[in-house]
């Protein structure tokens, strides 16, 4: 099968997207398929294009991982926002589609993953131009969760507009597939039929997870230590990824104000984001913070084998309920136990898994009381950790996700 996957984010931008597609593409591979991604020109989310590729073309080509990857130009900016991030998606939509519209090498299934969405009509529309399925992807509920953040009205005219988009693309896929099941039900509550909507939802890369727990004992957690000048005695309570208004930072930052008298505890944020600043300047004058900036990705096991408990937080709204931080997964593969301040879907696999704690998000006095108890208790950390690795391995790895996801490709195709 000639599978095009279209998305704005992929290695060696770090995040959910990337991991999720490279993961899926290479399990792909391994089963026989041709898989092109079609992306852009890295530079999330600084806005800033890496060394390697600042003297490249703007369109190029280049093998990552046995994997074809196919660069297109963009605007770009950085991750904050929204009229530049609106700009920017639109860009990279445009540039796809004018430059795919004449391929000799036919794809036989377009996949396109949301957000933005606005690549989704570019797929939508090579689809046609190729006669071949559209899949859409969604990994976040556009534009609904803007209301929800904050960031527009939903009388609004943009609001209904990119709604309208929304529906116009669901009807037209082949099959619509989503990370979470509130996501499904949402999407089918708004009148999309339930038969053309699948779940298959994040993991982890199965080489990832075998490699894993191999920084715990070739010295790098030390290294990392000596390097960021933590004491081997102090407790490290981690942070990593994005800085954004949708992870709400600012409860983590709370949480160690309420454990200032704990000399023992320290709270390491790794990552930017366009939060970042403002969590710096709250968190000014307080000992017990530490901000380290974005990591590639094989420094960031390190990162997870160096802490003692990873922090996963949501901001306090109705429509993250439906929502499953996709790094869960990476925290339960390493082997370390996390705290979730989450709801919903996310809370429910942590308590499966044996290997977490939920507290209500955005309630820094219960996120304290549940850090403070795991620190005093490393039996029971080192309990959970175990529980949540076995939980992962038997149930969200890429290469079983990969296969659900090719069984939806053949029954769109007809096959």
């Amino acid at each position: 099968m000639k599978i095009w996957f279209i998305c704005q984010y992929y290695k060696p931008e770090q995040g959910a997207p990337s991991a999720r597609i490279s993961g899926l593409a290479k399990s792909w591979l391994a089963e026989g398929h041709h898989v092109d991604v079609l992306t852009a020109i890295p530079n999330h989310p600084q806005g800033v294009v890496p060394d390697e590729y600042q003297n490249k073309p703007a369109f190029m080509k280049e093998v990552i991982d046995g994997v074809n990857v196919r660069r297109h130009w963009l605007y770009i900016t950085p991750n904050e926002g929204f009229l530049k991030k609106t700009l920017s998606h639109i860009s990279f939509a445009l540039s796809t589609l004018f430059a795919n519209l004449n391929n000799n090498d036919k794809p036989e299934v377009i996949v396109a993953s949301s957000p933005s969405f606005f690549c989704c009509i570019s797929a939508w529309l090579l689809s046609v131009r190729y006669r071949v399925p559209f899949i859409m992807e969604v990994r976040d509920i556009w534009p609904g969760i803007f209301v929800e953040l904050g960031v527009m009205k939903r009388e609004s005219f943009v609001f209904r507009l990119l709604e309208g988009i929304e529906l116009f693309l669901y009807k037209r896929a082949k099959a619509v597939v989503v990370v979470t099941r509130g996501f499904a039900q949402d999407i089918a509550n708004r009148g999309i039929a339930k038969d053309k909507i699948f779940v298959i939802t994040n993991g982890v890369q199965d080489l990832e997870y075998d490699k894993a727990l191999a920084s715990r004992n070739d010295g790098t957690v030390d290294k990392l230590r000596n390097e960021l000048q933590i004491n081997p005695l102090t407790k490290v309570v981690l942070y990593i990824g994005n800085h954004g208004m949708s992870q709400a930072l600012g409860q983590i930052v709370d949480a160690a104000r309420v454990m200032m008298t704990r000399s023992d505890i320290l709270f390491l944020f790794v990552g930017d984001g366009p939060d970042k600043e403002r969590l710096k300047r709250i968190a000014r004058g307080m000992p017990n913070i530490q901000f380290v900036p974005s990591q590639p990705k094989e420094r960031v096991w390190p990162f997870y084998n160096m802490a003692d408990m990873v922090v996963v937080p949501l901001k306090d709204i109705s429509g993250f309920s439906t929502f499953i931080p996709s790094k869960m997964f990476e925290v339960m593969a390493c082997g370390k136990a996390q705290i979730g301040c989450v709801r919903g879907e996310a809370a429910t696999i942590l308590d499966a898994s044996k290997g977490a704690v939920v507290v209500p998000p955005e309630d820094p006095e219960k996120l304290a009381k549940a850090i403070a108890t795991l620190v005093d208790d490393p039996d029971r950390l080192e309990q959970m950790g175990q529980s949540g690795r076995t939980f992962v391995k038997q149930h969200y790895l890429h290469s079983k996700l990969a296969r659900n996801y090719l069984a939806v490709m053949k029954k769109a195709i007809g096959n």
